[in-house]
């Protein structure tokens, strides 16, 4: 028989969204952008979301990400060099390294009844970056 569900009140994801974003330049933070959308879209694309989810909503949510994934993809340059070499402690290396700990969150609190919740204040406050890296580029 699978584990009962645990409890939430010990579990809390270890670790916050540091990484600075205070990016000079607008190709640099288009590609800081997507690259957060793209991990936000694997992550709740994910087969393991909660059956419990609004399916419509879910779906939408999710055709919204693939939108402004694509529109974004078509404001980089050719060459996105300036995501690679630019910026404190490589950006890109340090997104990665935040959505792999999400990720093995999820694996190890899967029979958690509030793993999603904890899930989706984190994306909350990854869209807020996004929101913010953007607007700063408009």
């Amino acid at each position: 028989a699978p584990n009962p569900p645990q409890s939430c009140h010990h579990q809390h994801l270890p670790f916050a969204f540091d990484i600075l974003l205070h990016i000079n330049h607008p190709h640099q933070a288009v590609a800081t952008a997507l690259h957060i959308l793209q991990h936000l879209f694997y992550i709740l694309s994910s087969p393991s979301t909660p059956q419990h989810w609004d399916t419509q909503a879910w779906q939408d949510l999710l055709n919204n990400l693939q939108h402004y994934i694509h529109h974004l993809e078509q404001c980089m340059p050719a060459n996105d060099m300036f995501f690679e070499s630019q910026g404190p402690h490589n950006l890109r290396f340090s997104i990665n390294k935040y959505f792999r700990l999400i990720q093995d969150f999820i694996c190890t609190h899967n029979n958690s009844t509030c793993l999603w919740d904890h899930v989706r204040l984190k994306a909350c406050i990854c869209f807020e970056r996004v929101d913010t890296l953007v607007a700063d580029e408009e």
